[in-house]
């Protein structure tokens, strides 16, 4: 109860719960704010059928928040049902990839920590070794190793002469994993290892983890049982604020057109050259990067609040 006292304590806290509950209400009544045109219809761009152009239009009763003009044929892509079903795919990525970057980093951290010696200092080396490398690069080496199979298949056949030949099980397989989300994975988890390592090896001789053993508990047991709920907090804690990250990264990626599938990345890549408008104006379209940019920056300034405030409450040395 003092910890919840603590959370609700900061006014700060109630806005990080509001950012992240308005942004799970957009999500889940996408359908109520942005209907979609066709029942079968999947994809977070609509295009306004009765707006035509080769420059955006404003706010008005076509669009709420403007359009933003593809250069195809005249076709205008509303903003708001793009930040609308942009928030479903945005939290199911944030959530998704944290989550299994957060459990790697803890079962790796963990299961080193509870081992110690040798083996310790190895992992946590290794560690340090992935820190050391750069998202951008993984995203690179990933996506050509993901479609090298692919790409191998093509240059057989154009070189060849071959007929097409229709992809494999594998080649299929390849194409649907998603090479921002394995990088994120791959090179994201390391934060988590190093703060359970440090908690285990504190409380791995505690008189708990000792009786534990002496009745004969495996250490999977141990791990799962008494040494991850007494020092997953931190990791808690950083998985919350890690979830605002993991979509920035992704809307970055795709909007400098290194893979990924962020709809919010995805429009502000498609509005780009309208950003300076005539004169040098950034304000000529300002619908165009506002309400996206608006939508990444509360949505990560949401997820960082509430980390803090389940710092508050996790944390018992907190005043």
């Amino acid at each position: 109860m003092r910890g919840w006292g603590r959370f609700f304590s900061r006014k700060q806290n109630y806005l990080g719960l509001g950012l992240v509950g308005a942004f799970i209400f957009a999500s889940l009544a996408a359908p109520l704010l942005a209907p979609l045109p066709e029942v079968e219809m999947t994809s977070p761009y609509r295009s306004v059928d009765k707006l035509k152009g080769m420059v955006p239009f404003p706010p008005g009763p076509q669009a709420i928040l403007g359009t933003v003009a593809t250069g195809v044929r005249g076709s205008q892509v509303d903003v708001f049902f793009t930040v609308v079903w942009g928030s479903r795919s945005a939290l199911s990525f944030g959530l998704t990839v944290t989550l299994l970057t957060a459990a790697l980093g803890v079962l790796v951290g963990a299961a080193s920590g509870f081992i110690g010696g040798w083996f310790n200092d190895l992992v946590m080396r290794i560690t340090d070794a992935f820190i050391a490398f750069p998202i951008i690069a993984g995203v690179v080496v990933l996506d050509s190793l993901l479609h090298v199979n692919e790409r191998l298949n093509l240059f057989i056949m154009l070189e060849g002469g071959y007929d097409y030949v229709a992809p494999s099980r594998l080649d299929l397989l390849l194409q649907r994993i998603d090479a921002v989300s394995l990088t994120l994975i791959l090179f994201s988890w390391m934060p988590y290892a190093r703060l359970v390592n440090t908690m285990v090896l504190r409380i791995r001789q505690a008189d708990f983890i000792l009786a534990a053993q002496a009745m004969g508990a495996g250490m999977g047991r141990i791990i799962l049982r008494h040494a991850l709920p007494n020092s997953i907090s931190p990791a808690v804690v950083l998985a919350a604020r890690d979830i605002g990250g993991m979509v920035l990264t992704q809307a970055t990626l795709t909007f400098v057109g290194m893979g990924g599938d962020s709809e919010w990345g995805g429009l502000l890549a498609l509005g780009r050259r309208w950003i300076i408008g005539p004169g040098g104006s950034p304000l000529t379209y300002w619908w165009v990067f506002v309400p996206i940019t608006l939508a990444l920056v509360l949505f990560g300034i949401g997820w960082n609040m509430l980390g803090d405030g389940l710092n508050d409450w996790l944390n018992p040395r907190q005043a």
